[in-house]
């Protein structure tokens, strides 16, 4: 099989190195090329075997009605999953995951509030005007009654500091202050500087404390409970989807019940204790000791929590690497496979995003197949990873990285392939070209080796727009790829902008352009085999 050899001057001659272009153009300016060259088999072949009629043929199955828009936990995601182990199997690749599955389970957990109120001395306080309260770090308690309460100032515990001093709040309510004590001219009286202590930045770690003093509440007054409310409105009605594991350590434990409270509320709360409250407030900032006060008072709160789990799963396609040497070595190539599913008769049908994605990675597993068949690597073992949850929050990739299958610090990179199959308006006068996003946020020879594989096979128009670092679209942010650079994996992500049928019923298969959708995941078919196959993995040379 006939070999190429990278060579500093064919870099030049493609213009790789272009250095006056301006962030947000086509081509990003980079530092000078610093790619390790290497003697590589010719990808060509097995490149040209990811055509756009393949490709079709998967993304209209995919975005089929019969898929009902995938949606994770449902039967169309099911359904989808099925279809691409069917796939991996039918290309001979091996069931490495749960249980000699192609798949790996993947659990969610979403909590949210099903009763929730606070009572104190018969009034009613409304939630979130009132009082607010986080599912994530509460456990749950359909009725609590208080009729004991100490109050500890701000709740710390420190060195030579201590608000509890003494005082046993076993099986009573605690009232603390957000934030942590300041003298008159505005210092830490913790830290003896105008900086703060972990106690202001970790509210938790002033819960946990009171819990481990056996407290059976919290209150915490929150001065500006209005902009508080406004600020984290999202996170105080549930705790979204989260993965989850029965093994694994909840977002609430060793916490005891808390509440955010107003003024209004602390006043009621303490009664006729509210002035000496504010005496030992002053007589703590002015330097003298702080005493805790006990304080009579009848409280009611219910905390009762609702949870429901789902079940999704991530598809694995292992393509185990050649050389004895680097196959425990993992290059992976991911893409999500779920959508928005269905509302009634309404299918979200998700062509774009991304059964065009999916159907890539799908090919791209059957090109390192026809290779190795033929005797030509890869040498690194290869994985084709379709992640279910995305939608939901980047959660099936998330659940990979904290329960891999294969050792993190042995995996090389993720190729990320996230809506391939359309022309944004940017571009429409001109298809070939693909969105480049993070590939030299962790490595700059991931990058260049990007660069010289479009170069040599491909001639698309890279567009680095959405890779700056401001850039308010946080698409870097945005998809699966993330999660394995947040634990310093290399990521490259491929994309073709959004449109008007972005998450619509309307992003449907007839709207899909095949032949741009082919080049692109050849594209990402070419990094990864050059990643796949030189002796040295890619270095990481960029701090986060």
């Amino acid at each position: 099989m006939k070999l190429h050899v990278l060579i500093f001057t064919l870099l030049a001659a493609a213009g790789l190195n272009a250095q006056s272009m301006a962030p947000g153009d086509s081509v990003a300016p980079k530092p000078a090329l610093k790619l390790r060259y290497y003697k590589l088999p010719d990808a060509k072949p097995f490149g040209e075997t990811i055509t756009a009629s393949d490709m079709k043929w998967l993304i209209d199955t995919l975005a089929s009605k019969s898929m009902a828009g995938r949606e994770t936990g449902e039967a169309g995601q099911r359904l989808a999953a099925e279809f691409i182990a069917q796939q991996f199997q039918a290309l001979g690749l091996p069931p490495v995951a749960d249980r000699k599955s192609y798949f790996q389970n993947i659990h969610l957990q979403r909590e949210s509030w099903k009763s929730l109120s606070l009572r104190v001395e018969n009034v009613e306080f409304k939630n979130r005007t009132d009082f607010y309260v986080y599912p994530a770090f509460n456990p749950s308690v359909p009725q609590l009654q208080a009729d004991e309460l100490v109050f500890v100032g701000y709740g710390i515990e420190d060195g030579k500091y201590n608000d509890y001093g003494k005082t046993d709040v076993r099986g009573k309510a605690v009232l603390i202050y957000d934030g942590e004590p300041l003298d008159n001219s505005g210092k830490s009286l913790i830290t003896g500087t105008e900086f703060r202590s972990p106690w202001s930045l970790d509210w938790k770690r002033k819960v946990k404390l009171a819990a481990q003093k056996g407290a059976t509440i919290v209150f915490i007054v929150d001065p500006e409970i209005a902009s508080s409310v406004k600020a984290n409105r999202r996170q105080l009605s549930t705790w979204g989807w989260q993965p989850y594991s029965p093994n694994a350590e909840r977002s609430d434990a060793g916490m005891t019940s808390n509440v955010f409270i107003s003024q209004a509320v602390a006043n009621a709360l303490l009664g006729k204790k509210s002035v000496k409250v504010e005496e030992a407030f002053a007589e703590l900032r002015s330097g003298a000791g702080f005493k805790p006060v006990k304080i009579k008072t009848a409280a009611e709160v219910r905390l009762e929590k609702e949870s429901r789990i789902l079940q999704g799963s991530n598809v694995i396609g292992f393509i185990e690497g050649t050389d004895e040497r680097m196959k425990n070595e993992y290059v992976f190539i991911t893409a999500h496979y779920d959508h928005l599913g269905q509302v009634e008769d309404v299918v979200y049908y998700g062509a774009d995003d991304n059964a065009s994605g999916t159907s890539g990675v799908i090919e791209i597993a059957r090109a390192f197949v026809q290779a190795k068949k033929e005797g030509i690597g890869p040498k690194r073992s290869v994985v084709c990873m379709l992640v279910s949850g995305e939608e939901k929050g980047l959660l099936g990739s998330r659940f990979y990285v904290d329960f891999p299958l294969f050792p993190l610090n042995k995996t090389i990179v993720d190729v990320n392939i996230d809506m391939i199959g359309r022309v944004d308006a940017r571009h429409a006068a001109n298809p070939d070209y693909v969105y480049v996003i993070g590939s030299d946020r962790l490595s700059t020879e991931l990058h260049e080796i990007n660069e010289f594989a479009n170069a040599t096979y491909t001639n698309l128009e890279l567009d680095y727009k959405y890779n700056a670092p401001d850039d308010p679209n946080h698409y870097y942010e945005r998809s699966d790829h993330y999660n394995f650079a947040e634990r310093g994996i290399p990521s490259i992500f491929y994309f073709n902008g959004t449109h008007a049928d972005y998450h619509k019923p309307t992003d449907t298969p007839d709207k899909i352009d095949a032949n741009a959708a082919a080049k692109r995941a050849q594209l990402a078919f070419y990094t990864a085999w050059d990643i796949a196959n030189r002796p040295q993995p890619i270095y990481v040379d960029v701090k986060k």
